[in-house]
């Protein structure tokens, strides 16, 4: 199972909250994404803030993930905010971006009326953080981070039946991780887990990582190489992104070299 390779090296508990999850959970969100209609939107959110900076977690992923589904005749549409504006700025990208201000809409019915714009058959969440039950955002401490993410879970909160939702997280408090709000609870201790359910909430042990098993799923050979991979990595750490981990400005994430990352991308393409 993909999941089994998007978990190792996990030493935060998502290998224990997947005990908890059908194994075949990335096998199941894939064929639900391979069952939409192609040549239509899909929206993806990413963006997380570690350190007063962007992390490397998420961006990654969420850009190759965007390629992938290009290839298969999507039309992706990437939401953040401001930490992250530049960074799918590249020639090379066939989809746009849309930034949410830090404070997020002023009018609340603007969520809506981009959802109903867009019209698209699914929305997934890329490391991005999710509000708690208690309505603030917390970092993988529990520390209070409102203010330092724009609040772009809302769009999950909006009537959207006909939309798939996928959320990948890799530490409780993402996009998604309602779904196992109990599990991290009662199995894991967290004190005020993401309360934002979706209807596939997938975990690894970075959420770039997960993203990466995703693409291996709906179309293996859009898997990024080593070389595309550290050049994507160059582009951002010059705009300085973070380890969200170490705090560093380097090759890694959430502590992890990316040969690390080479050595998953290798197993995925099996």
């Amino acid at each position: 199972m993909k999941a089994e390779i998007a978990l190792q090296h996990s030493s935060r508990g998502m290998d224990k909250l997947y005990q908890h999850i059908p194994n075949d959970i990335f096998e199941q969100a894939a064929k639900a994404i391979l069952a939409t209609p192609n040549n239509r939107n899909v929206l993806l959110f990413t963006g997380f803030v570690s350190f007063g900076k962007q992390e490397t977690d998420g961006p990654v992923g969420t850009y190759f993930l965007a390629k992938a589904l290009f290839d298969l005749g999507y039309y992706p549409i990437i939401i953040t905010d401001f930490h992250c504006k530049d960074y799918f700025d590249q020639a090379d990208q066939n989809f746009e971006t849309l930034i949410v201000p830090k404070k997020g809409f002023g009018q609340s019915f603007m969520y809506g009326k981009i959802i109903e714009t867009y019209d698209p058959v699914a929305m997934i969440a890329i490391e991005r953080a999710g509000r708690s039950a208690d309505g603030h955002y917390r970092d993988m401490a529990g520390e209070l981070i409102d203010g330092q993410n724009a609040p772009i879970d809302q769009f999950f909160l909006e009537e959207a039946e006909h939309i798939l939702t996928i959320g990948i997280g890799d530490g409780g408090n993402e996009i998604g991780m309602g779904n196992y709000q109990e599990q991290l609870i009662s199995e894991l201790g967290y004190r005020n887990p993401c309360a934002i359910t979706v209807d596939y909430c997938l975990i690894g042990t970075t959420s770039n990582w997960a993203a990466y098993a995703i693409i291996a799923l709906i179309s293996n050979a859009s898997l990024p190489t080593n070389d595309e991979i550290e050049a994507y990595y160059d582009f951002i750490l010059e705009l300085g992104a973070l380890d969200g981990i170490t705090g560093k400005s380097e090759k890694s994430v959430d502590s992890h070299h990316i040969s690390t990352t080479f050595e998953i991308i290798k197993s995925l393409r099996v």
